[in-house]
């Protein structure tokens, strides 16, 4: 931010909350990096991608475009004509009151704003969480599933990471009363799954309510967190409760 221009003017007066609209996502050359673009009264404002989110923004900045952002005024780049701006004090203000609200127990009606292959990010009063499949559902339903963007979900905390990312778990899980149990099981049965998680050293896949088998990393093709694949069934042991096998597929949306 300091490098924004030659002419730049921090300003040194009180920082007022300023709200506005995003209306395009660009390139800017003297940043070196993609940015938001506001009006402020028929005057331009610049939120660089490092001063939107207080972690790491690593993908594009096209979900921003339409979105209604709180922001402070830090400088004016008399060069350009246009002043700077930041969401990141705002922000982190808002994070630490919710927290706090979370951490005594307060449930929320969260609103879907992106559905992702891991879950979906959530907004609780204008702060973004993340609610993961596994933290939604007891068996392989995803977020997707059953909500679309703009749809609420009731939730509570689940963790508060170390960068004060927000993950929270859904009051009630989502149950779709499925039949199948582990003495459904057989050896070399194809079966339906969600993959969990991905270890170094192994995959973990639900294949029915409560139940994760586990399996291998694939070698010849990626898997992630949250996709839907096809399992086949290696080992069944009913009475450990446990389920060895292969993804042989990952079956495409």
């Amino acid at each position: 931010m300091e490098q924004f221009s030659q002419q730049m003017i921090p300003l040194k007066t009180k920082k007022e909350i300023k709200e506005g609209i995003v209306r395009l996502v660009q390139y800017d050359i003297i940043l070196n990096d993609y940015a938001v673009w506001l009006d402020l009264d028929g005057d331009k404002v610049i939120i660089p991608r490092q001063e939107l989110e207080l972690y790491e923004i690593k993908g594009g900045l096209n979900h921003y475009i339409g979105t209604r952002l709180q922001y402070i005024i830090t400088a004016y780049d008399a060069n350009r004509h246009v002043y700077l701006g930041s969401c990141r004090e705002i922000k982190h203000k808002k994070r630490l009151e919710l927290i706090e609200r979370l951490k005594a127990g307060e449930t929320f009606d969260a609103k879907v704003t992106r559905l992702v292959y891991f879950g979906a990010y959530l907004s609780i009063d204008g702060v973004s969480v993340i609610l993961r499949n596994q933290d939604f559902a007891n068996d392989y339903t995803t977020v997707s599933d059953v909500y679309k963007e703009g749809d609420q979900i009731s939730v509570c905390l689940l963790k508060v990471n170390d960068n004060l990312k927000i993950n929270v778990q859904a009051v009630t899980k989502y149950e779709c009363h499925s039949s199948i149990t582990i003495e459904d099981f057989e050896p070399q049965t194809v079966v339906y799954g969600l993959v969990r998680s991905v270890k170094p050293w192994a995959c973990f896949v639900n294949i029915a309510p409560n139940l994760d088998a586990i399996c291998p990393v694939p070698t010849f093709f990626t898997v992630k967190e949250g996709m839907k694949v096809a399992f086949r069934i290696n080992q069944v042991r009913l009475e450990e409760g446990r389920v060895r096998g292969k993804i042989i597929k990952v079956i495409e949306r």
